[in-house]
């Protein structure tokens, strides 16, 4: 039940984390000129769902080490 608890806040934590970068990113290509072109459309898109579930993923690793120790 732990496990699941870290995961969960692990998710979050990194989308909140890919909400942060990517609306950075956004912002930056936009403002170089007024739009933001195709491949950088997909990258923002799944950008903050792929650090969410690295978020998880790293949340369960570090908190395992710790367990172990």
């Amino acid at each position: 039940m732990r496990t699941l608890g870290v995961a969960i806040l692990g998710l979050f934590v990194g989308l909140a984390v890919g909400f942060l970068v990517f609306s950075e990113l956004v912002g930056r290509l936009a403002a170089r000129d007024g739009q933001v072109d195709a491949p950088w459309t997909f990258v923002i898109g799944f950008g903050p769902q792929l650090l969410a579930v690295a978020g998880a993923v790293v949340a369960v690793l570090i908190d395992q080490r710790r367990r172990n120790r």
